[in-house]
């Protein structure tokens, strides 16, 4: 009987946590497309961003010539001169005016020029921003699913201890009903039982608390889910080279780097107004019975039309230095980011570094303490050994087994958010920008 609770205690124990079904399992990829595809923020952006496309579009029209057509007719009552003189300046005439314009800007003081970059840069921006979400949004999907596959793992874990401590405590009870144990180990075992169904508990609530996360997160509930890759071969081995390849292709260096180009060109776009503008237009003109003459005008013309703003108040001048306050407060939101980048990528790699340390230790503790736990059992048997330390042996295989779990989760998560910080996270799973536009687009034909 001794030698059949020794086997069950040690098999219980060594066992690894059970591989989620092949059939059916949702990988980490699918978690990311399925957060991707469905959160509203990605939509709003890239609606934004083809809004913006959109005025880009619009202050490119404004370098083509414009055509306007004008038309009146009606009831005149003309007194003039001219119409005295003759004595009809009391009649009523059915006058008609017709009037087409062609209009094309010749100079502007390149405001234009400068609209038309502006928009461009914009563009760029608003780019930059969804991709900066969707990477987000991809690593937090990496992040719950991480949690939930890791928490599904120590609930197994504490169900295992569990089903030690009993068999424990059924072996002690058994000793005691045979005149061979005594009731301060039984109940010293039981209290351990219950130690260990409270940890259950919590891993359980802690769990519950994660599942709704995934589903706050990716949009659908957690079923079976796939372990996450550890994809080492795809960030450096030193932190400076992933430091210059976050500052090289973060999306939000895109974006602020933009962002300092569209104010830089509303800087040249509002010092435009100090230039006078130029236009040449062509118009033709038609007139019957208009302002008191009996017949018709035609009259066409084709000019150069110029206009100079003087003085407006000094308005232009402020708002120009308005302008160059937004430049130096787009370079430095750039510099505060670019700083909290460079930190991000310290820590992230700290807990990268620490995360395999903790795994080669807590493997090592893992087998030193499968090994104790053996001979405890075989020396317990043989009453060298206190319950107490059976019992604080088997926890400690416990403990380094969550502990050994707990670690490979973090190493596994924090080559993920290096790849984020890169830039890099939908491109190394392999996620097309198709993937969550086409999603985009059927909602809205919906």
């Amino acid at each position: 009987m001794k030698k059949q609770v020794l086997a069950i205690l040690i098999l219980t124990l060594s066992l690894s946590v059970p591989a989620f079904a092949a059939n059916g399992t949702m990988t980490l990829k699918d978690s990311v497309v399925a957060a991707v595809k469905q959160h509203p923020q990605i939509k709003a952006l890239l609606n934004n961003r083809d809004a913006v496309a959109k005025a880009k579009l619009s202050a490119l029209g404004r370098f083509f010539p414009s055509l306007d057509l004008t038309g009146e007719l009606g009831k005149q009552q003309y007194n003039s001169a001219a119409t005295r003189i003759d004595g009809t300046e009391d009649h009523w005439r059915s006058p008609t005016d017709f009037r087409a314009t062609l209009t094309q800007p010749i100079f502007d003081g390149f405001d234009r020029w400068h609209d038309f970059k502006r928009e461009g840069f914009r563009l760029t921006s608003a780019e930059g921003r969804l991709v900066d979400n969707v990477e987000t949004v991809g690593l937090d999907a990496v992040r719950a699913h991480v949690d939930v596959v890791r928490l599904r793992r120590l609930v197994a874990l504490a169900e295992d201890n569990i089903t030690a401590h009993q068999n424990l405590l059924d072996s002690i009870t058994e000793r005691v009903q045979g005149g061979a144990g005594n009731r301060a180990d039984e109940m010293q075992a039981k209290g351990r039982v219950a130690r260990a169904e409270t940890t259950l508990v919590t891993y359980t609530g802690e769990l519950r608390t994660a599942e709704a996360q995934y589903i706050r997160t990716v949009g659908t509930a957690p079923t079976s889910l796939a372990d996450p890759q550890y994809l080492p071969n795809y960030i450096p081995n030193q932190a400076d080279q992933i430091l210059q390849l976050s500052l090289d292709n973060n999306p939000k260096i895109a974006v602020y780097k933009a962002e300092i180009s569209v104010a830089e060109q509303t800087k040249g776009q509002l010092e435009s107004t100090m230039y006078p503008t130029v236009d040449a237009y062509l118009s033709s003109r038609h007139t019957d019975n208009l302002d008191g003459v009996d017949t018709y005008v035609q009259d066409n013309k084709a000019m150069l039309r110029a206009q100079w703003n003087i003085f407006n108040g000094t308005s232009d001048y402020y708002d120009v230095q308005t302008a160059a306050a937004r430049i130096r407060e787009a370079q430095d939101n750039l510099q505060d980011t670019s700083d909290d980048i460079v930190r991000q990528v310290a820590s992230t790699w700290a807990d990268y570094q620490s995360s395999l340390s903790q795994i080669e230790k807590y493997q090592e503790a893992l087998q030193y303490s499968l090994e104790s736990l053996d001979m405890y059992l075989m020396q317990f048997n043989v009453g060298q050994r206190s319950l107490l330390d059976l019992l604080d042996a088997t926890n400690e295989v416990f403990t380094n087994r969550v502990q050994l779990e707990t670690a490979t989760m973090n190493r596994d998560y924090t080559v993920y958010k290096f790849l984020t910080l890169e830039g890099q996270l939908m491109k190394t799973l392999e996620i097309a920008p198709d993937t969550y536009e086409n999603a985009s687009m059927e909602t809205a034909a919906k």
